[in-house]
């Protein structure tokens, strides 16, 4: 157990990072930084409500007894609804009440910013978990990885890119989207489809989230000087 502790810690050297980095937008504003903290934070209590929105789902779909018919919904509807959805949908509610709350100031990084914190705080509560049910290699690799991020920035990026084009309801489809790639993941690592050609597409996914994480940072870096990116949305 001390050996799994151990590597939880070393995991949540990388979410940190990220972390910090994101607070770094704005060195100067007090306040920005004082609401990345809060945000991370509420990001660990995000289990509560999840919980609550998948077991209201769950107990739906089981008076609708579509389980009962036919186990690839049942296997769909557990890893793209209760897992995935209930997740991302949370996550971007909860960074929207931060953007929200700094509306007229916070630009297009920063709403990607709100939307990857909020998931790292929960990613970090979410790994205390995979204690019991993990061990050191995939908790390391779930962290190097840092896939809740990568999903968080996914949906910023769509969300403020239709922000700036004047979409309707762009949040829509950034959850969407979020919840599709991350629904995806899940999937594959279902019990049935581990061992076979669609766990390499997890494995890719995990791979790919942690390059769009490395690609961000360069992303963010050059796009703090732009203004396109900076000028409130």
């Amino acid at each position: 157990m001390l050996m799994l502790v151990g590597a939880l810690l070393v995991g949540y050297l990388v979410p940190l990072a990220v972390y910090f980095f994101l607070k770094s937008a704005h060195p100067n504003d007090e306040e920005y930084k004082k609401d990345c903290r809060k945000l991370l934070f509420q990001g660990w209590l995000l289990g509560f409500p999840v919980f609550g929105f998948s077991l209201l789902c769950n107990i739906f779909f089981g008076l609708t007894q579509l389980g009962d018919k036919s186990e690839i919904l049942k296997l769909f509807f557990s890893n793209f609804v209760l897992k995935a959805f209930s997740e991302e949908l949370m996550k971007y509610l909860l960074a929207a009440r931060t953007f929200k709350k700094n509306r007229g100031k916070a630009g297009f990084l920063d709403l990607m910013s709100f939307c990857a914190i909020s998931a790292i705080g929960f990613e970090m509560m979410e790994s205390i978990i995979y204690i019991f049910e993990s061990n050191i290699p995939q908790i390391l690799v779930r962290a190097i990885t840092n896939m809740h991020a990568a999903f968080g920035l996914i949906a910023g990026y769509i969300i403020a890119k239709g922000i700036k084009k004047g979409r309707k309801h762009p949040a829509v489809l950034g959850v969407l989207v979020a919840t599709i790639v991350h629904g995806v993941y899940d999937l594959c690592l279902a019990d049935t489809l581990v061992d076979t050609d669609w766990g390499f597409l997890a494995l890719a996914i995990a791979a790919g989230c942690l390059i769009l994480n490395i690609c961000n940072y360069f992303f963010m870096k050059k796009a703090r000087n732009d203004s396109y990116y900076t000028d409130p949305l």
